[in-house]
């Protein structure tokens, strides 16, 4: 594909997501924190530590984020669309201030550390956005489009600090049962792509107890799948 054609498929990305918020076909959403994070919540903050920073992408108007933000951590998502970062910070009752950077709308909440960034989560960089001491990627990576996954997985590796921590969670299923996505995300593909600057390691599958695996097998209408959550971290030499 030429850059110029990539550049269109990617704005009409862009475009169906928006798209998506505007119409309320937003099915994904839970109005309950994961019990994932919450779970491995020690990973994600070395232990335990407060006021560290967290990324969240692709973060529409998650509950985690006010989760986290009431565990003492900095928390900044981005989303590409402003209605979903304007119907978050009105359903929690969070007093906004509105600005401007570069390509990105920034809203900051005034009474809870969170600030979703909306524009695209490409244009993330480290220069623009800063760097992070955690990323909680929560079934992010299963919606980009396979073309895109080694871009998404640079943006990510560029926000990380140099001893952060990636807690992910994807999809794991029989992709020939249902092609489009969410996309099946295996371990293998998951080390593929974030090694060897960074190790992978598979904490949990999280099977039929898990509130989005009953969703997506449900919406999907396929007979099994796992969702399984990974720690992701630089792996320093000595």
């Amino acid at each position: 594909l030429t850059s110029n054609l990539m550049a269109e498929l990617e704005t009409e990305d862009l475009k169906y997501w928006c798209k998506r918020w505007e119409n309320g076909s937003i099915e994904w959403h839970k109005n309950f924190v994961d019990n994932l994070l919450k779970n491995h919540l020690s990973y994600l903050t070395s232990g335990g530590q407060s006021g560290l920073s967290v990324f969240v992408p692709l973060c529409g108007k998650s509950l985690d984020m006010v989760w986290l933000s009431d565990q003492g951590l900095s928390v900044v998502g981005c989303d590409i669309s402003e209605l979903a970062a304007q119907q978050f910070y009105t359903e929690n009752n969070i007093t906004v201030k509105k600005s401007t950077k570069k390509n990105f709308i920034i809203y900051e909440g005034i009474e809870k550390n969170i600030q979703i960034i909306v524009g695209d989560i490409y244009e993330c960089t480290s220069d623009a956005v800063g760097q992070f001491d955690g990323i909680w990627d929560c079934n992010a990576m299963v919606v980009v489009n396979p073309d895109d996954r080694e871009k998404y997985v640079g943006v990510l590796k560029q926000l990380i600090k140099p001893d952060g921590k990636i807690l992910m969670s994807t999809f794991l299923f029989d992709q020939s049962l249902h092609t489009a996505f969410p996309h099946s995300i295996s371990p293998d593909l998951t080390r593929h792509l974030f090694e060897p600057e960074m190790k992978v390691i598979v904490a949990e599958l999280a099977g039929m107890e898990d509130p989005f695996v009953i969703f997506f097998l449900e919406k999907c209408n396929i007979p099994y799948a796992t969702r399984p959550i990974f720690y992701i971290e630089r792996e320093f030499k000595n």
